[in-house]
């Protein structure tokens, strides 16, 4: 990156730049990412908000994503086929979880 920006513990590739400087900075930094597979990440009063990644790193965060809450889904239809679980309302979840019964 031909601009200084902060590198979070010295990690290669890594970098943090507040909202304000990024607005003036996205072409720069979008091409960092692309370029260099740099991860950059976006911060307001130094806590971090977003982040700009490699698209491919994204993909297969996504992916990895669809995996997990699928096999949670398979998990409960086989809990509720074995009779093991029930199928409740939307409005029987949000009384439940917000403690009306």
């Amino acid at each position: 990156m031909t601009a200084e920006a902060h590198t979070p513990h010295d990690v290669p590739g890594v970098v943090e730049v507040p909202v304000s400087e990024a607005r003036d900075r996205l072409a720069e930094l979008v091409d960092a990412v692309r370029d260099d597979d740099s991860f950059v990440y976006l911060t307001r009063r130094g806590k971090r908000v977003a982040a700009l990644m490699p698209p491919d790193i994204a993909a297969n965060y996504e992916k990895i994503e669809d995996e997990y809450w699928s096999r949670r889904a398979e998990e409960a239809r086989t809990r509720i086929a074995a009779g093991e679980d029930e199928v409740i309302s939307f409005d029987r979840l949000v009384a439940e979880t917000e403690g009306r019964r």
